[in-house]
């Protein structure tokens, strides 16, 4: 989408609309399961949507737990926990046809400045500020140890989920004109596509949120650890 603004010309990537959707239906989500969650009754068993969120919430606790301290749990737990959700939704929205949000470095950059903002946060509260800018920047190699895992962590959620974007693409592509040599219609690729499509947007993009947050959770444990 572009919008033009005098001599200014605005850019508005799709990634960041769909983004946006995800994060509208996640909110509405978590408003309805919050009534659902108030009304329901503490002495029943939890079914429908309370069952739902009673598992989430405590699959995410027990892993959450394996890898920080349990001082983390009141303010670290409830935002990974939110991550999660939002990566396993934006990862695998390519398959109802939406353009990936962490297909787009831009969005995936943004969230890694969160982890990497908190990996700073806690280490100059371990550190103290004087001493954090002396390790920080001396010997002059530190600043690159410093900022590598804003690199990282963002090119490697990004590159991942591209390039099986990209895959997929030329799958078309390819069962496209092999049909075609056919009959003009791509009856190749719904027959290949859904196998490809469970490795490269299903296992690739569970596989990638479980990475991005573990690593974030562990390099901020790291620099939080006494």
């Amino acid at each position: 989408m572009r919008l033009m603004l005098a001599d200014i010309h605005i850019i508005i990537q799709p990634e960041l609309i769909f983004s946006l959707i995800i994060m509208a239906a996640i909110c509405l989500f978590c408003v309805y399961a919050g009534k659902k969650i108030k009304a329901a009754d503490p002495l029943e068993k939890p079914k429908g949507v309370v069952l739902i969120c009673e598992v989430g919430v405590r699959t995410v606790q027990d892993y959450m737990a394996s890898i920080m301290p349990e001082k983390f749990a009141k303010n670290y737990y409830p935002y990974f926990a939110l991550m999660f959700v939002y990566l396993v939704c934006a990862n695998l929205s390519g398959l109802i046809g939406f353009d990936s949000p962490t297909s787009n470095f831009s969005i995936t950059l943004a969230i890694t400045l969160i982890t990497f903002t908190l990996i700073q946060y806690n280490a100059i509260k371990k550190k103290g500020g004087l001493t954090y800018i002396k390790e920080l920047v001396w010997p002059p190699t530190n600043i690159l140890g410093a900022i590598s895992p804003l690199i990282s962590l963002s090119m490697r959620l990004f590159g991942n989920i591209l390039s099986g974007t990209i895959l997929m693409g030329l799958v078309y592509s390819f069962t496209g004109w092999l049909s075609f040599k056919i009959i003009p219609f791509n009856f190749v690729g719904p027959i290949l596509a859904p196998v490809l499509h469970v490795y490269f947007d299903v296992f690739a993009g569970c596989i990638q949120t479980l990475v991005f947050v573990t690593l974030s959770c562990i390099l901020i444990a790291i620099e939080a650890e006494e």
